[in-house]
This record gives structure tokens, C-alpha cells and sequence, in this order.
């Protein structure tokens, strides 16, 4: 298991990378709709690209993909797994933390995006 941490106003959080079957259910959940957002507003996939892509997901779907990705999130030091009640009062970085997740989770994925993006000189030849 790979672990990788994140810092969120100055709190850091060692999340575990989520096994492959959970990073495809993953793929499957997000990635059509982090493509499409990335396509349409040109911008590339970084963690304000992706908490805008949760804000549309119905919560059933986002708390799915939250279980996936924070399955084993800790504060560092600590020994408790966080949960959703974990940022009452910060739900802005609990919304970050999994942004950081999923890009933490499907890094191959977007880097094969960012390879695959037309080149902005040769897109209006």
C-alpha cells in the first residue's frame, strides 16, 4: 500500500492509495466527467478543476467516491481513519482532501489526458 501525504491548511493527512479494483470504480465514476470538464474549459485537471467537478455530482456518488478515495485517511500522528464528520466546520477541505485523492488515485489517467490534448498552436490549422 502506498501512502502519500497531503497538507490542507496546515493540517497534513496520509491518505493510501486505493487498490486497482477501487481505481477503476473510481475511473468509472470521475473520469468521463474530469475529461469533459478539462475539454470544454481548456483548463488542465488540477484540484480546482476537480472539487468544481464534485460540486455537480449528486451526494450518493460523491460519497461514494469520497469512501474510495479516503478509505485509509489518517491525520498524521494520529491513528483514527477520518470520515466526513472528521471536518465539521472545514468542508471546504474535506471537499480539497478528496480532490487531492482522486488525483493521487487516477495520476496515470490524467497524465494520459494532458498527452492526448491537441496542441494549442496546430487545434485551428
Amino acid at each position: 500500500m502506498t501512502v502519500r501525504a497531503f497538507t490542507i491548511n496546515n493540517v497534513t493527512y496520509n491518505v493510501a492509495q486505493a487498490p486497482a479494483l477501487q481505481q477503476k470504480k473510481l475511473m468509472l465514476l470521475v473520469g468521463a466527467l474530469v475529461a469533459a470538464r478539462s475539454s470544454t474549459s481548456g483548463q488542465p485537471i488540477d484540484t480546482s478543476l476537480l472539487m468544481g467537478s464534485l460540486m455537480v455530482l449528486p451526494e450518493a456518488k460523491f460519497d461514494e467516491v469520497a469512501g474510495i478515495v479516503l478509505y485509509k485517511t489518517i491525520i498524521a500522528g494520529e491513528s483514527t481513519t477520518l470520515d466526513v464528520g472528521s471536518f465539521q466546520g472545514k468542508i471546504t477541505d474535506y471537499f480539497k482532501l478528496v480532490a487531492e485523492a482522486i488525483a493521487y488515485n487516477l495520476d496515470d489517467f490524467f497524465t494520459f489526458l494532458a498527452s492526448v490534448k491537441p496542441d494549442e498552436a496546430t487545434r485551428d490549422k
